[in-house]
């Protein structure tokens, strides 16, 4: 709910420029389907309606072979290579220049393993000197992921590189930014395919312990190659749900048989907020009665101690 009421108006303002009367609950209160950017076995476990249509994945694309530049970079590093990519809304560059140094300290302990860092700058030469780090504006993200020698991928934690990495079966160190970020990097980590490094707490030791710990303890990679087994073998595409669930909501519209109970209800029955409130009544007025007796009791023995003594 209260996600909802942070979020919704984003969407909100640019749909009612067209449509005034527009409410982003209602919408998906009365949709037929709700797709979401996610996958069953990627995501929480958790109760959810038959109106939710899992289609994480959907605009991936078939990986293809690297360029040059790149199958160098690869076959020159005797370990491997370690993917570094914010995605597209965060950039590098940006980054404070205390944490900058940070990382490319922290890389340059690792001589038999390259990185690949998507900076936006070139001219900065932010990599000069570092022998084992290559940058650039643009990295072909999904291709990279796909080789075989990539030991791991150090990510924001946005959804959609948080399941390219999980359907390649890829560990991943996750430095959540802002938004969902922070709950799919808790997520890998629950999953066992991934480490959450706070960015607040980012030191050259911080990210060798963190890379040390991705590479060597093998249950990382284990974990997330299982995990992507299972993304692969679903036995309906995100393409396939998302085109025979359009078809159905197009011929039967909103048939009202999936929708719960929920919502029809009110605020207060909803949230049980009825129920605990009668509780709350119940509870309170058994504690004024015990506090009541109580106090009569003590007041019954303190007269009858008092009547005892004044006999004596």
């Amino acid at each position: 709910m209260i996600v909802t009421a942070m979020f919704s108006g984003n969407f909100e303002e640019p749909i009612k420029k067209q449509f005034p009367d527009f409410k982003m609950n209602d919408a998906i209160a009365d949709s037929a389907f709700i797709f979401v950017n996610s996958d069953e076995h990627v995501d929480y476990a958790q109760p959810i309606t038959h109106k939710i249509i899992y289609i994480a994945g959907l605009g991936e694309v078939q990986a293809q072979p690297l360029e040059k530049q790149y199958i160098d970079i690869f076959d020159s590093a005797k370990k491997g290579v370690i993917l570094f990519s914010f995605g597209s809304n965060i950039q590098s560059v940006d980054m404070p220049e205390h944490l900058k140094k940070a990382f490319l300290e922290a890389f340059a302990e690792f001589p038999e393993i390259n990185f690949l860092w998507k900076y936006e700058k070139d001219e900065d030469e932010i990599a000069k000197g570092y022998k084992n780090v290559f940058t650039g504006k643009w990295l072909p993200q999904n291709d990279i992921l796909d080789h075989p020698k990539l030991l791991a991928f150090i990510t924001h934690g946005g959804m959609n590189s948080v399941m390219e990495g999980s359907t390649k079966g890829i560990p991943m160190i996750c430095i959540p930014m802002f938004g969902d970020q922070n709950r799919n990097a808790l997520l890998l980590e629950s999953k066992g395919t991934g480490i959450v490094l706070d960015k607040s707490g980012i030191t050259k030791e911080k990210v060798v312990s963190t890379i040390k710990e991705i590479i060597n303890n093998e249950n990382y990679r284990k974990n997330a190659q299982k995990l992507s087994k299972m993304v692969k073998a679903n036995p309906f595409s995100s393409a396939e749900k998302l085109v025979k669930y359009s078809e159905f909501a197009a011929q039967f519209g909103d048939t009202g048989t999936l929708q719960t109970q929920g919502r029809y209800q009110s605020f207060m029955v909803l949230y049980s907020l009825d129920v605990i409130g009668f509780l709350f009544t119940v509870i309170a007025v058994l504690l004024f009665l015990l506090i009541w007796i109580i106090k009569k009791f003590l007041n019954f023995v303190r007269r009858k101690v008092t009547s005892e003594k004044k006999n004596k």
